[in-house]
């Protein structure tokens, strides 16, 4: 298998972006390979294409008469190049591999290790539908089909067996597991979502999920209010009712910049009709949306972009313990990955072993048999037994050998050798792809 691709991790994110793949893109640029009668535009036999957020990878199989993977790799590489929006050139940026290289890094995609949340579940879904694609137009065929199955069986056994993905990293999935906390100190799940940004959305369904919290929303200015009120299940305040709304709220999630919405006086006058009912703030604004003095008024509790912080570092680390457990998945999934394309390998070539056994006995046997155009049916069949006999018996212990090796570990120095020795080297043999 030949990998080109580019990642968070060896580039800027907008870099990344430029070069991603909608939908169609991906349906058209696969159909490069699997173009039936006419010639592929792509040297390759088979592709997946994985485009998400933080990533945009091929994975690709030679086509049969290509000899040097080099020229492959450069193919795919310009495929990439081709899509950049901007001018300056980003071919250092992308990854080549080749190999067990790039099964490895496939496999550690798949288990979250190279992402940029390390654990995160995503990215599993991803390479699933990412094969799905291919497969469904023909694009991912033997070989990279399995290859993606084990990556999908490292994923999930990475997420079963360790906890590398078992706690929240997100702020919005932090702020939540924060809120469930906070609720045995307040005396209600009325919650308010002030601003109505992507990780407020977030917390807000996070909290939906996790329990029973009646959901108000004040949304952002030139926010669809209705589409919001329909995502959340919520009911909707504008500005004049965000007093009221925070008197009869037991927890605020804002995710409003600076200047702040939520200042000291606001929640003075808010609190006065609490009769002395606590409230909780947690403030999911990068800069801070909540005015520092409202954590000194009585009955208030803010949590802030620090403390949150400090919690998702702490799964973080967490996460990143588990890591050496789900190395040593991939490495056990590799090596099983491995051993059965070896094995396949190491059978291809005892049937071609076979097959130009029996092309070199049968013609040779049609010219001795020229020879002696008067030979009776007997002597005919006594010499066609001849010839099989001494083909089976010649290769027989050869044969039984490289089956036996087919189980042993690393095999292929047999089946290179074998390749060599029998003249194989022009026949498609299939290779390990790992």
């Amino acid at each position: 298998m030949l990998f080109v691709g580019i990642s968070h991790a060896t580039a800027p994110l907008a870099t990344v972006e430029s070069l991603a793949f909608s939908a169609p893109d991906v349906s058209a640029t696969l159909a490069r390979i699997t173009t039936g009668d006419l010639p592929a535009s792509l040297p390759l036999r088979e592709l997946v294409i994985l485009s998400t957020c933080h990533r945009v990878e091929l994975y690709g199989i030679p086509a049969h008469d290509v000899t040097r993977p080099s020229v492959v790799l450069e193919a795919m590489a310009e495929l990439l190049t081709r899509r950049a929006s901007r001018d300056e050139p980003i071919d250092a940026e992308l990854r080549r591999l080749v190999g067990t290289e790039a099964t490895r890094h496939l496999f550690r995609v798949a288990a979250g290790l190279e992402s940029m949340v390390i654990g995160e579940a995503e990215v599993l879904h991803q390479v699933a539908s990412a094969l799905a694609v291919a497969v469904r137009v023909g694009a991912a065929g033997p070989v990279l089909t399995p290859l993606f199955e084990a990556a999908v069986r490292v994923g999930r056994r990475a997420r079963a067996e360790t906890s590398v993905g078992s706690t929240a990293t997100s702020v919005g999935a932090i702020a939540a597991e924060m809120a469930e906390e906070l609720a045995d100190e307040l005396r209600g799940r009325r919650a308010l979502l002030i601003g109505t940004g992507k990780i407020g959305r977030t917390a807000a369904k996070a909290l939906r999920a996790n329990g029973f919290w009646e959901m108000v929303v004040a949304p952002s200015p030139g926010a669809d209010a209705d589409a919001i009120a329909t995502e959340l299940s919520a009911k909707v305040v504008d500005a004049s009712g965000l007093a009221g709304a925070l008197a009869d709220t037991d927890l605020v999630l804002t995710c409003s910049p600076r200047p702040a919405q939520v200042d000291a006086v606001l929640v003075r006058q808010a609190m006065r009709g609490r009769m002395a009912r606590p409230i909780a703030f947690i403030d999911l604004a990068a800069d801070g949306g909540i005015d520092p003095a409202v954590a000194e008024l009585a009955g208030v509790r803010v949590v802030g972009p620090a403390e949150l912080r400090e919690r998702i570092d702490v799964a973080i680390a967490g996460r990143l313990r588990e890591a050496p457990l789900v190395e040593t998945i991939v490495e056990e999934e590799l090596r099983v990955v491995q051993a059965r394309a070896e094995g396949r390998s190491l059978s291809s070539v005892v049937a071609a072993l076979r097959a130009r056994a029996e092309e070199i006995r049968q013609r040779e046997l049609s010219r001795a048999l020229a020879g002696v155009p008067d030979a009776d049916p007997v002597v005919r069949s006594q010499m066609e037994w001849l010839s099989v006999s001494l083909v089976n018996k010649l290769l027989d212990e050869p044969t039984r050998r490289l089956r036996a090796e087919a189980g042993q570990g690393p095999v292929n120095p047999y089946a290179d050798v074998t390749r060599e020795l029998f003249g194989l080297t022009g026949e498609h043999v299939d290779r390990p792809p790992a």
